[in-house]
């Protein structure tokens, strides 16, 4: 890798047949210790020093496996040794709240004061060497109102419109976000205390630091708001937190949308300009993904009728992979010295190897299909193929909720040791999640207080 040291890594969806042909790395991008072309069997060295075995990364999804005290389970260790197995040269943990006042799900793992370091450092174990970095995340207000029926947001007023499950946020205080700052940061030295390998900062799909990068939410007009760099401020101030908060081998990572996919929200513009930034505080790994809760282009829907400049594609979604490859390539150019993993779309071993060889892409984020198919990196290391996951035809906003929890529960029956269940109804499994968090929300609110 051409890049030892640290630096300062969306758009329209792409077919095999578009990708770039295979080409030497002599950009000064990111390569294999300088040997030529990457394949997804080749190692990465990170930044911060971390070596990655291979080209493909479990991307994060929400587990929702903790305990009652939103503590790690056994559940969460045996999901983490399954997908060790599987193959994967990175493992990104879902979804760790920094503080459990805001929790995303009722079962998410809480890194406050309150974690039990020797719990998480058992999750650590059970990957057996696999590389893993904690997802760190504050929901704002992009959190069910069983959850939380009050939650925040940088600016207050508007919730997020899905049939009456968000409640309206209000808005954070100067205080707060410097308090939500400083706590990525003591999150992130609880992880490295308990082994993990990083963090990745969650600045996408329409989560708080998301929302602070959207002019759509975020209308404030204080330092936190207005133009790009005010409204970056709370990403990077959440980056060098954790930097300030760890050693110089622990890895940090960001997650950015590419864009949010909607009129008046973060483009991919602005997103060029945030990236610049993050090559500047010296990311160890920058993932591209996009969308929201409410354009939800991170599924594939959306995508068609997004707006001009969006990155979005005219191409129908079901003949496409690799949903942001077009803004990872605008990354690759504003940070050339960051290591970049795309998600999203990705199914295809040619299409993986062809965005590696193409130089804008150093590793394959994959998420659905390892909740489906844990051996699935193994199979394409060993020169296999990727499949079609499920898809339903069900009305877009009630298809996502149902799809989204149909994953989830994949994954609740990995952590139980069990194998996944593809005859199992989405309607059935979203029911099943809206009342198991009615119940268990309603019970930890008044014990979160």
């Amino acid at each position: 890798m051409s890049t030892t040291t640290r630096a300062g890594a969306g758009g329209a969806a792409v077919t095999t047949a578009s990708l770039p042909a295979p080409r030497p790395r002599d950009d000064g991008g990111p390569s294999c210790q300088g040997l030529g072309v990457p394949y997804l069997s080749d190692p990465l060295v990170l930044p911060s020093g971390l070596t990655l075995p291979n080209r493909i990364a479990k991307a994060a999804m929400t587990e929702n496996l903790a305990d009652a005290e939103n503590q790690p389970t056994s559940a969460l260790e045996r999901l983490y040794g399954r997908w060790a197995a599987g193959g994967a040269g990175l493992l990104v943990t879902g979804n760790l709240m920094v503080d459990r006042r805001y929790l995303e799900r009722s079962r998410n793992v809480v890194a406050d004061e309150r974690l039990d370091t020797t719990r998480l450092a058992r999750v650590r174990e059970a990957a057996a060497g696999t590389p893993v970095v904690a997802q760190l995340n504050p929901p704002g207000r992009q959190t069910s109102r069983f959850v939380n029926g009050r939650p925040v947001a940088p600016s207050g007023g508007q919730a997020v419109p899905m049939m009456g499950l968000f409640a309206k946020p209000r808005s954070l205080g100067h205080a707060e976000i410097e308090h939500v700052v400083a706590a990525f940061g003591a999150s992130a030295a609880r992880c490295e205390a308990a082994g993990l390998d990083g963090v990745q900062v969650h600045a996408a799909h329409g989560y708080l630091l998301a929302q602070f990068l959207s002019p759509h939410v975020n209308k404030r007009r204080d330092e936190w708001g207005g133009d790009v760099a005010g409204r970056a401020r709370a990403l990077l101030e959440a980056v060098r937190a954790c930097r300030r908060s760890t050693s110089d081998g622990f890895s940090v990572a960001v997650k950015l949308n590419a864009s949010d996919f909607r009129h008046g929200g973060f483009t991919e513009d602005d997103a060029e300009q945030v990236v610049r930034m993050l090559a500047e505080e010296g990311v160890d790994l920058l993932e591209v993904s996009g969308g929201t809760y409410e354009s939800p282009a991170l599924l594939g829907l959306g995508l068609p009728d997004a707006g001009a400049g969006s990155g979005a594609s005219d191409v129908p979604v079901a003949a496409k992979e690799a949903y942001f490859a077009a803004f990872a390539a605008r990354a690759r150019g504003a940070a050339p010295d960051v290591p970049i993993m795309l998600t999203g779309g990705l199914r295809t071993r040619a299409a993986m190897e062809a965005l590696l060889a193409g130089g804008s892409v150093d590793v394959i984020g994959l998420g659905r299909p390892l909740a489906l198919d844990p051996d699935l990196p193994t199979r394409l290391l060993d020169g296999g193929d990727g499949e079609a996951l499920p898809r339903y035809s069900l009305p877009t906003v009630a298809g996502m909720a149902g799809e989204s929890e149909w994953y989830e529960h994949q994954i609740g029956r990995l952590g139980r040791g069990l194998e996944p269940d593809r005859d199992l109804s989405p309607w059935r499994a979203a029911s099943a999640f809206v009342a198991g968090e009615m119940v268990r929300g309603l019970r930890g609110r008044r014990t979160r207080r």
